[in-house]
């Protein structure tokens, strides 16, 4: 279920908007909730990813928050050029994990 919210935009980023929508002949309400759902999933992305950099998450956590395997979250690294969050101690600890032949 959808509920009304007001914001306010600048003139112009609304008549951008606007002009955009005549010219798609897209409906301006379901354009700006589809906008908005694209830049609040990139901007948690974002905002999830600069946490795990800065030790505040784990890779798990950012996992889980948002329903990314190992590997997609790998891949969000890779893609923008992060690194992963791990110290010396982990290399020492996973030394003492079993070895597969």
């Amino acid at each position: 279920m959808t509920q009304p919210t007001t914001i306010r935009l600048p003139e112009d980023l609304l008549s951008d908007i606007n002009q955009f929508v005549r010219e798609t002949k897209l409906d301006r309400s379901a354009y700006l909730r589809e906008i908005l759902q694209k830049g609040f999933s990139l901007d948690k992305q974002e905002r999830l990813l600069q946490k795990y950099t800065n030790g505040e998450l784990s890779q798990m956590e950012v996992c889980q928050a948002l329903k990314w395997d190992p590997w997609q979250f790998l891949t969000q690294l890779k893609a923008k050029n992060l690194h992963l969050n791990v110290g010396l101690e982990d290399f020492l600890d996973s030394s003492k994990l079993p070895r597969h032949p």
